[in-house]
């Protein structure tokens, strides 16, 4: 069936235009009464009964949201044939009178292995209700036809139009009228009809009936997990179908009454399972409902919060077909539950998915609140020793923005932890914030969630994020929230080429309810049931045209050549501000703009600037380099001793800061333009092995240390040259190294971290635009050429301010291409300059920002990925910006320089 007919079906309209708009005249006996539902096929995926079906669609018609989903064709021309059929009965009220109190039931079933079908029922009470027919009959729409044929020696009508894109099947069965678009379905509903041991959706689901006999108000959904499982499974391409099978298994059933209140859609009722067994969703009187508010990222899709009196509820929740390791499961009982690990948690957690980024893994992260954190912290640590003592190896261990992280190296830990839930995780990363045990299914997930919490990029910290908080309440034990712009290119790379075309077509529609909230809570030994779709009415429109203006600047008394970098005071955690003028003196700015110190220095600066705790006593100091020296100056401006110091008269082109352990025993790493490797302790001592290491050309970028769970150390170089080098701390070369990339490169590279060194990948471009794939145990693994329109064209990756996700750039004289990570042009830029430099910032899929920096005409231009230009004027200046985006304001926060001037510009969105 076409895609738009299950739409029609989903909102009800079919539930009129189906069942009535082409009937023709029988001969009807209602001597032998039957149920609806018993012609209805236990294969059911959904099934909607209602006794109301034109209240029904009246109400839904005079929604908000009617307005934007009737820009659909397919649900605009529904409404043209209802008014139609309205109009030919007399606009009366006649075609009310006829169904009222009728059982009309709308079920939908698979008829393909990615397609599913409609089938209307109505069960008439009397022969009132069939006075209306004759009329339809005798006005049947011109170029249409009826044929019949033969099932089982009952009599199928077939109603053909143009207007039609497959013809209308139809029968009467007792008080039955019968009508479908799949012809077989008619022939299901006749063998049902007929007898025999076949099981219909009424006997298959008795708990529902027992229930609530017959619908109420506007109707009722009657719900299964496995019909709903089987609508998910029908629509998406992903083989792993690990969490939609995980669901099917709870045999889960639900009425759920259709209402319309307070500007949302709202299903209302009660859930039951498998032998009339209620789960246990009692919640705790002092619980925190909004404990996880500031640790939810504004990259969440998706939420499964649990709000019970005691975590130990979930193991009446466990899913069965989960496939536990035996070894993991025994040595999480003996090491963790027999220790007390379950009785010092409390009954708060969240599982939490990040929105998806195409050709990435998806992110996952799972909070548990414990009260007592660092036993918790322990237990951990000790169980992840034990796993791998056997194999020799020490605990993988790693910092980031002072928080440790370790690693549990077996496949699905938290899964086998908490009852076969919470499963995607082929390692577990594990750091503790406050309270909280916070578990990751890689490295990047736990950096990306540490950046957003450090950063305020939260739900509890941003103004428009209130709304999802506002779902969460008290009384319920278990919620579900589904942000629909955020999961929606999860929809996108999801689903099958047969359903791909029909969201990208209507994504803002349909993106127009933009929240499901489900939610469930113990009630009178069973369970009550609400789901809930808020919608957005804000227009659909294009990007206005923005004049961006001053919010603050700070004058100088010469022209500013370097910065803006921001920085942190380490005694109130405020943003600073670090710039160089063109007489090579530093400043330091208090985030008032004031400034705190000034500092002349050798030359321009050449590297980033970095903070280090050199006495270790939290006070932080400001780390960089000059062509010809390397300083460390504390936040007053002064010296510390010893330094600055030159490194063997070499010329300093890269700088990064190393602290392999967190112990802030800090190591510099050096590249230099002779092509020299140098790593020095933080008392300016040449290392072993580094006095100095000698590659094939300067580098290209920055050297960097890398540590991956799972893989150990690696130090990184690339050379313009076109080489990569990787060498352990002792400045060993691993096996492979050097790899030749091509003949050069001067772009930037990403590494993308997948807990293996086989799996991890080092992506980066060449001079000649050919990207290039590495792994860890230094294989080529990928090659492809981009598009090169000329020879004089240029190649860039750029990564955006976490180094989490990147772009390619394709640069010709007088045109600038975007290109996403699978290499599909996002946007072009006809733009005539030489000198032109590049930026990315992404705070999310649906907020990001590309920097166009034309430093011939010194001009700032600012993109999204559609190539919409924010600033209908550009910036002035050459130099690189820094953008923040603050939640509580909704707002894009730019700092730039210009000439001897330093703003700050606000954009809002």
């Amino acid at each position: 069936m076409s895609n738009k007919k299950i739409l029609i079906g989903l909102l009800l309209i079919s539930v009129i235009l189906g069942a009535i708009f082409y009937i023709n005249k029988f001969g009807l006996s209602l001597s032998s009464k039957r149920n609806a539902l018993e012609l209805v096929s236990s294969e059911a995926v959904l099934v909607f009964e209602t006794t109301e079906p034109v209240m029904a669609w009246n109400q839904l018609v005079t929604q908000p949201f009617w307005e934007r989903l009737a820009e659909l064709p397919a649900l605009d021309q529904a409404q043209v044939q209802i008014m139609a059929l309205d109009s030919v009965l007399g606009k009366s009220g006649r075609l009310e009178r006829a169904l009222k109190g009728n059982q009309f039931v709308i079920s939908l079933h698979p008829v393909g292995k990615e397609e599913f079908d409609f089938l209307y029922t109505i069960a008439f009470n009397d022969k009132l209700g069939l006075e209306i027919l004759k009329d339809l009959e005798d006005n049947l729409p011109e170029l249409s036809r009826i044929n019949t044929r033969s099932y089982s020696n009952v009599q199928i009508k077939e109603f053909q139009s143009l207007d039609l894109e497959r013809n209308l099947s139809y029968t009467l069965l007792g008080n039955v009228f019968v009508a479908s678009y799949s012809s077989f379905l008619i022939e299901e509903a006749i063998r049902y009809a007929q007898g025999g041991n076949l099981s219909n959706f009424k006997s298959a689901h008795n708990a529902l009936f027992d229930a609530l006999p017959n619908p109420k108000g506007l109707g009722v959904f009657r719900l299964s997990s496995p019909g709903f499982a089987r609508i998910l499974s029908g629509i998406t391409r992903d083989t792993d179908l690990g969490m939609i099978q995980s669901f099917s298994r709870r045999g889960i059933t639900a009425n759920l009454e259709l209402k319309f209140v307070d500007s949302k859609i709202v299903m209302e009722g009660s859930a039951f399972f498998p032998d009339g067994k209620a789960l246990d969703f009692s919640t705790a009187a002092g619980g925190e409902i909004k404990k996880f508010q500031n640790l939810i990222s504004n990259r969440t899709a998706v939420l499964h919060q649990y709000h019970l009196a005691d975590l130990i509820q979930l193991k009446t929740m466990e899913d069965d077909g989960f496939e536990f390791t035996s070894t993991l499961k025994g040595d999480i009982q003996k090491e963790l539950v027999e220790k007390g690990f379950f009785k010092n948690l409390t009954g708060e957690l969240a599982f939490i998915l990040f929105e998806r980024i195409p050709n990435e893994p998806l992110d996952k992260v799972l909070l548990v609140q414990t009260r007592s954190i660092e036993q918790q912290k322990e237990l951990l640590n000790s169980f992840a020793l034990n796993l791998i003592r056997s194999e020799g190896e020490i605990l993988p261990t790693d910092y980031y923005q002072q928080q440790e992280i370790f690693m549990i190296s077996n496949e699905d830990f938290p899964a086998h932890l908490f009852g076969g839930k919470f499963q995607g995780f082929p390692d577990t990363y594990i750091t503790v914030v406050d309270d909280i045990l916070v578990f990751s299914n890689s490295s990047k997930s736990m950096k990306l969630f540490i950046d957003d919490v450090n950063n305020d990029n939260t739900w509890g910290k941003s103004l428009n994020q209130k709304v999802m908080l506002d779902n969460l309440n008290e009384e319920f034990g278990y919620h579900f929230l589904l942000p629909i712009p955020r999961f929606w290119s999860a929809v996108l790379e999801k689903s099958s080429p047969n359903w791909q075309p029909f969201f990208q077509k209507y994504a803002p529609q349909l993106k127009s309810m933009d929240l499901l909230s489900f939610k469930v809570r113990q009630k009178d030994k069973g369970n009550q049931v609400i789901m809930e779709w808020g919608y957005n009415l804000a227009p659909i429109k294009a990007v206005q045209d923005v004049l961006l203006t001053e919010n603050r600047s700070v004058q100088f008394q010469n022209r500013l050549t370097y910065g803006p970098v921001i920085v942190q005071n380490f005694i109130d955690r405020s943003q600073e501000f670090v710039l160089q003028d063109l007489e090579h003196n530093l400043f330091l700015l208090s985030a008032e703009g004031e400034q705190v110190f000034g500092y002349p220095l050798d030359g321009p600066i050449v590297s980033e600037i970095f903070q280090v705790d050199f006495y270790k006593n939290g006070k932080l100091q400001l780390l960089f380099a000059t062509e010809n020296q390397l300083y460390i100056i504390d936040r007053l401006g002064n010296m510390i001793p010893g330094y600055p110091i030159s490194i063997l008269d070499e010329t300093i082109v890269h700088l990064n800061l190393v602290d392999y352990n967190n112990t802030r025993d800090y190591r510099f790493f050096i590249g230099t333009a002779e092509g020299k490797l140098f790593l020095l302790d933080k008392n300016g001592t040449l290392l072993e092995g580094w006095d100095p290491k000698v590659i094939s050309a300067p580098t290209a970028v920055k050297p960097a240390h890398h540590r991956i769970a799972g893989v150990g150390d690696r130090m990184v170089a690339l050379s313009s040259a076109g080489e990569l080098y990787f060498f352990n701390r002792r400045g060993e070369p691993e096996h492979g190294s050097p790899i030749r990339l091509g003949n050069g490169l001067s772009s930037d590279y990403i590494l993308l971290e997948r807990g293996s060194a086989k799996e991890s990948r080092l992506v980066t471009i060449t001079t000649d635009g050919e990207v290039v794939q590495v792994n860890l145990r230094g294989e080529l693994t990928y090659r492809n050429q981009l598009l090169r329109p000329d020879r004089e064209s240029k190649f860039a990756l750029i990564k955006d301010q976490k180094e989490d996700r990147y772009l390619f750039v394709v640069h010709e004289y007088n045109k600038v291409t975007v290109l996403n990570n699978e290499y599909q042009t996002l946007f072009n830029v006809d733009i005539f300059s030489e000198e032109l430099d590049f930026q990315f910032f992404s705070f999310g899929t649906d907020k990001n920002i590309f920097v166009i920096i034309d430093k011939n005409q010194e001009f700032i231009y600012l993109y999204n990925l559609e190539g919409s230009l924010l600033n209908t004027l550009p910036i002035t200046g050459e130099n690189q910006v820094v953008i923040r985006y603050s939640g509580s304001q909704n707002d894009y926060i730019i700092f730039t320089v210009s000439g001897n001037r330093f703003s700050e510009y606000r954009l809002p969105l």
